[in-house]
């Protein structure tokens, strides 16, 4: 009986394990009209200069994570992401072609995001699909919200 038990408790130790580490996968989707209009929440976390460069897509969150020399402040990020989005909200990290946003979704799961996608391909694709850009309007906030 102690032998069942046992194997009992190593089982669900093993199967929540399993269970965890499948449900914190940084999940990849390319950017599309079904993903803008689902209700996720799109954060870009290009340069204010590549924003300039391509445009940005319509309600998009803008908030830079790396800078122009590839350093960052990751406290400084989180701490502006969550002025605009809770922990279990549902977002969508892109960049120009997919990495950096890859790296920053990882380390969201990390800081425990939970639904979290990566856009694949970044804003190249998203033009590629023909997704609407509009063009970058700055303004005196950070982080800015691309205007709907």
């Amino acid at each position: 009986m102690k032998l069942k038990t046992f194997v009992l408790v190593i089982s669900i130790v093993i199967l929540s394990g399993a269970m965890a580490r499948a449900s914190s996968t940084l999940r990849y989707a390319p950017m599309s009209q079904e993903l803008i209009k689902s209700g996720t929440r799109i954060i870009d976390i290009r340069t204010e200069k590549e924003w300039r460069e391509t445009g940005v897509v319509k309600g998009a969150l803008l908030i830079t994570f790396f800078r122009e020399d590839m350093t960052y402040d990751q406290e400084a990020f989180l701490a502006k992401l969550r002025r605009h989005v809770k922990p279990s909200d549902k977002i969508a990290i892109m960049c120009r072609s997919g990495n950096r946003s890859a790296k920053v979704g990882r380390f969201l799961m990390q800081k425990g995001f939970t639904e979290v996608i990566n856009v694949d391909g970044g804003i190249k694709r998203a033009k590629e699909a023909g997704i609407s850009l509009d063009a970058y309007q700055p303004t005196a906030q950070a982080p800015t919200v691309a205007k709907k």
